[in-house]
C-alpha cells in the first residue's frame, strides 16, 4: 500500500482508502456516462452491451466493460476502463500488455458469426494514473507484438469531476483525451472540442440510481458502505428487536434485485458479486459492526442501525479500516529504531580475538 521505511501515517490510510473509494464510484460514472451517450445518440455509436462477450481471433473469450459498434455495425468499439492502475512498473506493464487480447480482430459483435472492417479500443483510466500509464504505452508500442499501441485506432481517455459547491456550481463529468485517437470522426470531434464530453449532474444523478458497480472488482470499503447504505436497511426488522439474523443467500438475492445485469435483465450476470459481500462482511465483522453466528456457516448477526454516523459512512469505515490496519502493520514491524534492519558491512567477516572477551 505504501512503499518506504517509515510506516504510514493513520491521516494517510484514511485518505488513500476514502481516494480509492472515490476513484471507483467515478470510474461507474464513467460508464454510466459513456453508456447513456451512445443510449441516446445512436447515431455516434450503437450500444452493444456492458462485459458483452466477443470472440478475438486467437480463440479466447474476452468481455471488454462496454462495447459498441458504429457506421451500420460495420465497425467496432471497445471500452476498458480502469479505476486504479498499480505503481509498481512490472505490475503496470503486464495491465498494459493485457490490453493486446482486446485489440486483436472479434467476431460475435451482435450475433456469433458477426465480424467488423475493423475495432478501436479505448483505454480510460484516472487522471492520477494516466501520465504513467501514457508513458509505459509508449515505452511498450515499440515492440512489434503491441506496435497497436502506437497507432490509429488507440486512444487514452481520463475525466475529471467538478464537486458541487453550495450556491457555486453542479456536479459535472468531463470526458476528455489524453493520447491516440480513434477512427469514429463524431466521436473524436466530441471528445476533442473545448472541455471534452460534458456530462450534467441531471443525468449523473438519474445513471447512479441504475448502476452502482463495473466489471473490475470494488475497493472493499466500497462494498461495505453499499451494504449499510442500501441493502441492509430493506430487509424487514422487528421494532422489539435490536438486531436480525440473515444468510448471506438473502443479501446476495437482495443486491441481485438492486443491482441487476447492465445489458440484459434477465441474465445471471449482476453488477455485484457474491464473493464481494462474503469479503464485505468479513471486514464488517473484523471492525466489530456485525457477527458470525456460531454453528450456522454464512448467518450473520446484523445490529440496527449498523453503523450510527452523520458523517459520510464511507469515511467513517475507512477511518476504522486504518486504525485496524495500522495495528496489523506495527504489530509484524521489527523491533528496533523505525523498524530498519541494521546492514552488514560487506567484505569478508572479521573475527575477533579471544583475548578480546576477558578484558
Amino acid at each position: 500500500m505504501f512503499r518506504g521505511k517509515r510506516l504510514p501515517t493513520l491521516r494517510q490510510l484514511e485518505q488513500k482508502c476514502v481516494r480509492d473509494y472515490r476513484k471507483y464510484s467515478d470510474t461507474v460514472a464513467v460508464s454510466c456516462a459513456i453508456y447513456h451517450l451512445f443510449s441516446k445518440n445512436p447515431e455516434i455509436a450503437s450500444y452493444v452491451g456492458i462485459e458483452h462477450e466477443l470472440e478475438n481471433d486467437e480463440g479466447k473469450n474476452i468481455s471488454p466493460d462496454l462495447v459498441a459498434t458504429y457506421e451500420s455495425d460495420r465497425k467496432g468499439l471497445i471500452f476498458e476502463l480502469k479505476w486504479s492502475l498499480p505503481f509498481d512498473e512490472d505490475l503496470l506493464e503486464k495491465e498494459v500488455k493485457e490490453l493486446r487480447k482486446y485489440a486483436i480482430p472479434c467476431s460475435n459483435w451482435r450475433k456469433p458469426s458477426d465480424h467488423v472492417d475493423f475495432h478501436d479500443l479505448i483505454l480510460i483510466c484516472h487522471i492520477d494514473d494516466v501520465q504513467r500509464t501514457v508513458d509505459m504505452i509508449k515505452k511498450i508500442s515499440k515492440d512489434a507484438k503491441y506496435d497497436f499501441l502506437g497507432k490509429e485506432g488507440f486512444a487514452v481517455w481520463s475525466w475529471t469531476i467538478t464537486l458541487p459547491k453550495m450556491g457555486e456550481r453542479k456536479e459535472e463529468l468531463r470526458l476528455f483525451p489524453v493520447y491516440g485517437r480513434t477512427r469514429n470522426q463524431k466521436i473524436e470531434t466530441l471528445i476533442n472540442q473545448s472541455g471534452g464530453i460534458l456530462f450534467s449532474e441531471d443525468v449523473l444523478t438519474y445513471l447512479r440510481f441504475s448502476f452502482t458497480f463495473v466489471r473490475q472488482k470494488p475497493p472493499i470499503q466500497y462494498v461495505m458502505t453499499i451494504l449499510i447504505q442500501n441493502i441492509f436497511p430493506s430487509f424487514q426488522q422487528k421494532p422489539d428487536r435490536d438486531f436480525y439474523e440473515i444468510h448471506i443467500d438473502l443479501i446476495y438475492e437482495r443486491a441481485k434485485a438492486f443491482f441487476p445485469s447492465w445489458h440484459k435483465y434477465n441474465a445471471e450476470t449482476v453488477q455485484i458479486k457474491r464473493r464481494w459481500i462474503r469479503e464485505a462482511l468479513e471486514k464488517l465483522w473484523e471492525l466489530k459492526l456485525c457477527e458470525k453466528i456460531l454453528g450456522k456457516p454464512d448467518w450473520w448477526r446484523i445490529p440496527i442501525p449498523t453503523l450510527r454516523t452523520r458523517k459520510p459512512i464511507q469515511s467513517v469505515l475507512c477511518k476504522k479500516i486504518s486504525k485496524e490496519y495500522l495495528k496489523r502493520l506495527k504489530k509484524r514491524r521489527p523491533r528496533g529504531r523505525l523498524g530498519v534492519r541494521p546492514v552488514r558491512p560487506k567484505g569478508p567477516r572479521r573475527e575477533r580475538p579471544l583475548t578480546d572477551f576477558f578484558k
